[in-house]
C-alpha cells in the first residue's frame, strides 16, 4: 500500500534527478509551472513550444538523448507532443500509452507527484516537415483544432481550453536540442 513515507521517497528521489539535470545541463531550464500559456494560432508562430510529460525517472536519459518512440503498441514509431502542458501533464499519468493500453485491467496510473513535463522550443517548418500530416492521435474535433484557422479564430476562450488535449507526433525520436528545460505541477 502507498503511504506517505513513499511520497517523501519519491519527493526526495525527484528532488535529486533534478538537480542532476541542473548540473549535467546547466541550459536546461526548470521551468515554473505555467498553466495557461498563451499560443495563438500554432501554424502561423516561428517557433513553438511542445510538451510531453513523462515519469521524472526519465528526466536525464531524455535530456541526454532525446524522446524515443515506443517499439510496440498503438503509438509504436511515434512521439507524441502537445501544445500546452496541462495535456502532457495528464499524458504522463498513463506512464507510455502503448504499455498502459496492453496492461488492461492491470494498467496503473503514475501519481501527480512522479510526473514531470519536458518542454521543447521547435521551429514551426521543421514541425510541418516532419509531423505525422494526418493528426492521427487525435479525435475528430481536437484534430479540427489543429487544422481550422477559423475555428480558432472563433475561439473565445483560453489557448489551454482550445489546444486541450491536442497532440502532434513526430517519427522516432524528437532529438534533444529542440528540450530546452522541463517543469513540475505542484
Amino acid at each position: 500500500m502507498y503511504d506517505f513515507s513513499d511520497f517523501l521517497k519519491e519527493q526526495t528521489e525527484r528532488s535529486e534527478i533534478i538537480s542532476q539535470a541542473k548540473d549535467k545541463f546547466p541550459s536546461k531550464k526548470k521551468f515554473a509551472w505555467k498553466g495557461n500559456p498563451k499560443i495563438g494560432w500554432w501554424a502561423d508562430r516561428n517557433t513553438l513550444l511542445m510538451y510531453h510529460g513523462t515519469h521524472y525517472s526519465n528526466l536525464l536519459g531524455i535530456l541526454e538523448s532525446g524522446i524515443f518512440a515506443p517499439k510496440s503498441g498503438p503509438t509504436a514509431g511515434w512521439v507524441s507532443m502537445a501544445l500546452e502542458p496541462n495535456t502532457a501533464f495528464g499524458y504522463a499519468s498513463m506512464g507510455g500509452e502503448s504499455g498502459f493500453r496492453a496492461a488492461g485491467a492491470k494498467a496503473k496510473s503514475v501519481p501527480p507527484s512522479e510526473r514531470i513535463v519536458l518542454v521543447s522550443k521547435m521551429p514551426v517548418t521543421w514541425i510541418k516537415k516532419n509531423m505525422e500530416t494526418n493528426f492521427r492521435g487525435n479525435i475528430a474535433y481536437t484534430r479540427n483544432r489543429l487544422t481550422d484557422k477559423s475555428e480558432y479564430e472563433g475561439w473565445k476562450n483560453s489557448d489551454q481550453e482550445y489546444y486541450a488535449l491536442t497532440e502532434i507526433r513526430f517519427p522516432k525520436k524528437v532529438d534533444p536540442k529542440w528540450i530546452i528545460g522541463y517543469m513540475v505541477k505542484k
